[in-house]
């Protein structure tokens, strides 16, 4: 039988250390992630303002333009 010693041992698991530097890196990942989704999210609601005020004052345009034509007898 073989006799352990310190030198025939292996090493297994992860040290403390290893854990911390992993989990910080992890945090700082999750960190400018969502800094980064939160600007993508206030992008997108700008966008859909924008939108949403073009179509108003589209539907805008139209009904006065209809209403220009009901004035000359054009009318649906």
């Amino acid at each position: 039988m073989r006799r352990l010693d310190k030198k025939n041992l292996s090493k297994t698991g992860f040290s403390l250390l290893e854990i911390i530097i992993v989990v910080a890196i992890i945090v700082i990942l999750a960190g400018v992630l969502s800094v980064g989704i939160a600007g993508l999210i206030n992008t997108a609601n700008n966008a859909n303002n924008a939108v949403a005020n073009s179509s108003a004052s589209v539907n805008e345009l139209i009904e006065s333009g209809e209403s220009r034509l009901e004035d000359y007898g054009f009318a649906n």
